[in-house]
């Protein structure tokens, strides 16, 4: 007896070839492009020197908060009760997670003439570009840093003192002193030279929590974060034996201590600047990328309605820092900045 193939059973014998193909076209594209946190600064599981903390969730949102350490000891004659003192709670950030798809369809008609070879090739491009959704969103919370909260877009959030990432006016939430706010963005957008990177590095240096007491920050490696139109100005500046454009034979103390990380995503056609530059503290970044659900292909399906087989993408996340100390700014502009 023979049997009648209908489009029907052959889209259905067809289906599970076309999904192997899917998968071997996505594991190519996985290959072939790699996501910019994977390759910033850290090495692979080791979170303390990448430029974004990498944290995951199983929850609808995520709070992150912490404390100050405790102050100095205080003089204390003899008999005396001891004295005492408190950490205090810092400001805090709320990750609200939100998603990210899109899709590829492999019509019946594609299906019936084994027409596919294109819709695989949009296969790839569909990874490829949700990783590069993925690589301008990190990059995003440096080109937003100068930007007001209420202006963020959905896939950022900030620390939660009211204030932009890089602001001239962080307030200090339980000062010690005569100080309430202090900066970690230069008012008069300065830019990137080797005298301003030694300012930048320095205030970067002199960050304090929020008692306004004095913290472990950017004595260690350095990571300078660019634009690719400064790549050049930074790697000079940073690398060699001997201090560049000098006759003096000058040491180049910078040399071993500062990484340059540049990057497309931070320049003017990706919503971020030419001029802008950033100092921040390999150990202490406060930037993280917090995965809900990382990105995924799912199961290629055929719908109730057709015979077209579409296979989908997406993730859930995102983007945002736990505190603002561990990173200095400058719009590089020359123009005064004060928020």
């Amino acid at each position: 007896m023979s049997v009648i193939e209908t489009r029907a059973t052959l889209g259905d014998r067809f289906i599970k070839g076309l999904a192997a193909d899917l998968y071997d076209v996505m594991n190519q594209a996985d290959q072939a492009y790699s996501l910019a946190m994977d390759s910033a600064l850290g090495v692979e599981a080791n979170q303390k020197t990448a430029l974004w903390k990498d944290e995951k969730s199983t929850s609808a949102r995520e709070t992150i908060a912490g404390k100050t350490g405790i102050g100095y000891l205080q003089l204390t004659d003899e008999g005396e009760d001891y004295k005492s003192d408190s950490r205090a709670a810092t400001y805090q950030t709320q990750f609200n997670f939100v998603k990210y798809t899109s899709s590829v369809t492999v019509t019946e008609e594609d299906i019936e003439d084994r027409i596919v070879n294109r819709k695989l090739d949009e296969a790839f491009d569909l990874l490829v570009g949700g990783k590069q959704t993925i690589n301008k969103h990190a990059f995003d919370l440096f080109n937003y840093a100068f930007t007001a909260q209420a202006s963020l877009p959905d896939h950022l959030s900030f620390y939660g003192d009211g204030v932009p990432f890089a602001s001239t006016v962080h307030p200090i939430k339980e000062t010690t002193t005569s100080n309430t706010t202090q900066s970690n963005a230069n008012a008069n957008g300065l830019p990137l030279t080797e005298i301003n990177f030694e300012t930048g590095r320095q205030a970067l240096r002199r960050q304090t929590d929020d008692k306004d007491l004095p913290m472990n920050i950017g004595s260690g490696k350095i990571i300078l974060l660019v634009p690719d139109s400064l790549e050049k100005t930074a790697q000079i500046i940073t690398n060699g034996k001997l201090r560049s454009n000098t006759a003096n034979n000058d040491i180049n103390i910078y040399d071993g201590l500062a990484t340059v990380i540049s990057s497309k995503w931070l320049n003017s056609q990706n919503d971020g600047s030419d001029t802008a530059w950033f100092l921040i503290d390999s150990m202490k970044s406060p930037a993280i990328f917090f995965n809900r659900r990382a990105l995924s292909l799912g199961k290629p399906y055929i719908t109730d309605s057709n015979k077209n087989v579409t296979t989908d993408i997406s993730a859930r996340y995102q983007v945002g820092n736990r505190d603002w100390r561990g990173m200095w700014a400058s719009k590089g502009d020359g123009a005064s900045y004060s928020s």
